[in-house]
């Protein structure tokens, strides 16, 4: 009888709810009368912890079956995150929690780090003798500092949830690494790795690192700026750095040059360079380039500055060696988008372009503050539709032969026929009930029979299906409560798709229904984005079971439930102002670049150093670059056959000016003007 009696206490351990645990112990903290009762409890929880840890193999693998079910444990707990590693000098702060030190996460981190190819079984022998095979105990970090990977040297990119960590021993690595890593903890001297290794086939890990100095945002006339320079996985990585003494380096990254650009060649400063440097600075200073537009052909140049003239030829000579080794070894070129100027940069309408869509391969329409217009880009000619202002969007709808605009000061939505593109006179229909939105989309719902626009204000959207004889109407038909602020939207598979702070949802259009959730709340190992509000940037239906959710920190995959699909996630090397998706690629800018990802793959396969560039369009085809010239971009996808646009010879002449028709006000024609047809406008 006692041993039933045991085998029914174990029995219970085993089903022990491990949320009752940390409610009673949250309470007990909370308690001023805790410190009495505290004493009695610590067995309890200690014998829980071994409990936990003696199993955490054979828990993981009945946790990820549950996920494939759709059964999820629910969490309690305010963050996902494990504790910091406190004996490595570059994790300066993680993500902790409150109760970190009454139970371990193992159960969470686990899901994310167990090897697939290992059953629970086959570790028992390790555990079985805990001082001779000491194994690590991995957690999920966020550093703070740019960090290297210990097992394939490569950096860990990201700004959040880089790597893990080891909590005893401090060996950091990938998630994706972390089955590849030495089992044993700490790590033995002869299994450690270099902190600069390079595979040349795979073209992973880190060659060669040090501090110099780079221009200063507002360019080399105003100083330098000192910086923490990596040359990793075939990539220049450029970390800015505060000035004083002993300061770290952010984890963000400054600049990113990949050296398997066409044009990539690094090379020292001469004074034909015409740099604006001291002369005494010149022999330490050496550029690298790299390709920025193909037509024009236009090249992007990083001056550097070493801290001695030995430093500086250590450094040409480097990044030389790895170049040419590159070369050799035929290293296929993972760029997507070629760039294209797509319209003359001297034609003022683009200046204040806010908005623009791509008509046909002809034609592009622009929205500024002067209202909206077509150009034609091989016969420069532009027509002026209505007589609206100040354009902050255009969304074309081809389904329903219509076009909306949102413009004005009070920022109304307003539809027109496509045909008002041609410059014919239409009448304009005004959706009086959106006055304050400030964004839209539009889709088809009941396999494509209707048309539907939807229009966000603030946390409300309206939707209307539209309709076309011979004027246009609308019937609203839904009106939606969104939990905050619309962040982005889009309709997908008959579903309107939200994304606001710190969360997805998917409305059904077709019929009445609560929304669905696309970060599930039961899901542990997503709670981490509810607990650390961040904005969300797009989502991205993948296939009709899989997501990707981009948000200002990082992308998560989903699958149709809201739970996790990948263990693994999409890491930005820096803040993110836009996203952008053309299928498969997706485009992430930030201050400096526009970084291409393929979402199917997870590959980070190109970087375009284009500095203050801003998305035009959804699919951000069109661009406008804000540099000392105001161009109009267009990225090629190399990768389909022929281009979505025709490209003009362009100049950079400023002899060509808008000459409006004798005829029509609306029409100009962009040329050179002759005698007394020269007429410029304003604008």
């Amino acid at each position: 009888m006692p041993q039933e009696g045991n085998t029914r206490v174990m029995e219970q351990f085993d089903t022990l709810d491990v949320s009752a645990v940390l409610n009673l112990e949250s309470a007990l903290v909370r308690d001023g009368a805790s410190r009495q009762v505290l004493p009695a409890a610590v067995p309890l929880i200690r014998d829980c912890k071994m409990k936990a840890k003696e199993k955490y193999q054979s828990d993981v693998w009945l946790e990820i079956e549950h996920l494939n079910k759709g059964i999820v444990r629910e969490d309690p707990r305010s963050s996902s995150v494990a504790p910091c590693d406190t004996t490595t000098s570059a994790v300066a702060q993680c993500e902790t929690d409150p109760v970190e030190n009454i139970l371990d996460q193992n159960l969470k981190i686990k899901f994310y780090i167990s090897s697939g190819s290992a059953s629970p079984s086959s570790h028992s022998g390790d555990e079985a003798d805990p001082v001779k095979n000491k194994s690590h105990q991995f957690f999920l970090t966020s550093f703070t500092a740019p960090t290297k990977c210990h097992q394939c040297t490569s950096l860990m990119v990201g700004l959040i949830r880089q790597g893990c960590a080891c909590d005893a021993c401090g060996f950091s690595c990938h998630t994706t690494c972390v089955e590849k890593a030495p089992r044993a903890c700490p790590v033995p001297s002869q299994q450690k790795r270099g902190t600069l290794c390079v595979d040349v086939q795979e073209g992973m890990g880190t060659a060669y690192e040090g501090h110099v100095w780079i221009p200063k945002k507002a360019g080399v006339k105003k100083g330098w700026q000192r910086a923490l320079a990596i040359v990793c996985d075939f990539k220049l990585f450029l970390y800015n750095m505060e000035e004083e003494k002993g300061s770290k380096p952010n984890v963000v990254v400054s600049q990113v040059i990949d050296m398997r650009d066409g044009a990539f060649s690094v090379s020292s400063v001469w004074p034909s360079d015409f740099i604006p440097v001291r002369r005494k600075e010149m022999s330490r200073m050496f550029k690298v380039t790299a390709s920025q537009l193909s037509a024009p052909s236009n090249r992007y140049s990083v001056p550097i500055l070493a801290d001695s003239e030995n430093d500086k030829c250590e450094w040409v000579g480097v990044l030389s060696d790895l170049h040419r080794m590159l070369r050799k070894s035929h290293s296929r070129d993972r760029s997507v988008y070629v760039l294209k100027e797509a319209y003359d940069s001297s034609l003022p309408l683009i200046k204040t372009t806010q908005t623009a869509a791509i008509i046909d391969h002809k034609r592009i329409a622009l929205g500024n503050e002067e209202g909206l217009f077509v150009v034609h880009v091989t016969i420069d000619e532009i027509i002026q539709v209505g007589d609206m202002k100040k354009i902050y969007q255009i969304e074309l709808i081809p389904h329903g032969q219509m076009v909306a605009v949102i413009s004005g000061r009070s920022h109304h939505v307003q539809l027109f026929p496509m045909l008002a593109l041609d410059g014919r006179k239409t009448d304009i229909h005004k959706l009086a009930e959106t006055k304050g939105c400030h964004t839209m989309t539009s889709g088809t719902v009941c396999q494509g029979a209707h048309t539907c626009l939807c229009v966000a204000r603030k946390s409300q959207v309206f939707c209307y299906e539209l309709f076309q004889s011979k004027k246009i109407s609308h019937r609203k038909f839904k009106e939606l409560q969104i939990p905050a602020n619309v962040q982005w939207m889009a309709i997908f598979s008959e579903q309107l798709c939200v994304g606001f702070q710190s969360g997805f949802l998917r409305y059904p259009l077709r019929r009445e229904g609560s929304p669905y959730r696309m970060l599930h709340s039961h899901d542990p190992t997503l709670s981490f984005i509810v607990h650390q509000p961040v904005d969300a940037l797009c989502a991205i239906e993948i296939s009709s079971i899989e997501y990707l959710l981009c948000f200002k920190s990082i992308g998560i995959y989903t699958d149709s439930r809201g739970l996790r699909s990948r263990p693994t996630e999409l890491m930005w090397p820096a803040t993110p102002t836009y996203c952008r998706y053309n299928a498969p690629y997706l485009s992430v800018y930030s201050e400096n670049a526009v970084d291409i990802f393929d979402v199917n793959s997870m590959e980070w396969i190109q970087t375009v150093p284009l500095k203050k560039v801003r998305p035009l369009n959804s699919e951000g085809s069109l661009n406008i670059l804000l540099s000392e010239t105001i161009r109009l971009i267009y990225f090629t996808n190399k990768m389909t056959y022929g281009d979505e646009l025709v490209f003009p010879e362009t100049s950079e002449s400023h002899q060509k000016q808008m000459v409006r028709h004798l005829h029509s006000k609306r029409r100009y024609s962009f040329r050179v003007p002759r005698g007394k047809e020269r007429l410029p406008i304003g604008l």
